[in-house]
């Protein structure tokens, strides 16, 4: 309808969008949506690098114009870079760095069980989708969430971060430190079978103390809006 105020213009990692300055915005959301939506056999499941042209956008509307571009195509957009940049090449490195960030980012799921003698250590949060054992050890300079028995030594905030928290369905560990707050369990032994009722508890820092809480929306309301 009004697709001439949208003009595409492509190379094999970007994509540039040249929007009319004059038409109204909702207007113009609406003629990006039909834009994409009569080229998405084109496009197909192309993943590229993104650059809006011919008006300013607050960040906002940069979100209402990506959400109509994925709703009206199967175009996967990894990032959106500056507009002054109009190289392929550009748009390659901005598309590369982009796919390696969320695989480093997917790379924070660990799945399995750490075993005695197991060691993990990671520079960001990390979820655990199994148990860490008596012996093993996990230490994150963001929080973790073990979605598992936690029996072993887990250490969050190992940057000094002392807001991050440690999460399990089952909370036993033998050691937990939180920024340099640490606490023991006396439950846990070498020989203990591991056999623990599901209870989701959440373990952060309060008042100077470490506090251990059953996950409750209570609970995540005290953590979340304590200073």
């Amino acid at each position: 309808m009004k697709q001439s105020a949208v003009i595409l213009k492509s190379n094999p990692h970007g994509l540039i969008v040249n929007l009319s300055p004059a038409l109204p915005f909702e207007e113009l959301l609406v003629a990006v949506g039909e834009k994409f939506g009569a080229s998405a056999d084109f496009f197909k499941h192309a993943k590229l690098a993104l650059t809006f042209r011919g008006r300013s956008l607050t960040k906002a509307q940069e979100l209402q114009l990506v959400e109509a571009i994925v709703q009206n195509s199967s175009i996967q957009i990894v990032c959106i870079v500056d507009e002054d940049k109009d190289s392929a090449e550009y748009y390659k490195e901005a598309v590369m760095h982009s796919l390696e960030k969320k695989k480093e980012e997917e790379e924070l799921f660990y799945r399995g069980t750490l075993s005695t003698g197991h060691s993990l250590e990671v520079e960001t949060s990390i979820v655990i989708l199994g148990d860490v054992n008596p012996g093993a050890t996990v230490t994150s300079k963001g929080n973790i969430v073990i979605l598992g028995c936690c029996m072993g030594n887990v250490c969050a905030g190992a940057g000094g971060d002392p807001g991050c928290f440690i999460a399990a369905l089952t909370m036993k560990p033998a050691l937990a430190k939180i920024a340099g707050f640490s606490a023991r369990s006396a439950i846990v032994k070498k020989k203990d079978p591991g056999v623990y009722p599901i209870e989701p508890k959440i373990l952060f820092i309060k008042d100077n103390h470490l506090q251990m809480k059953s996950i409750t929306k209570e609970t995540m309301c005290e953590y979340l809006t304590q200073p």
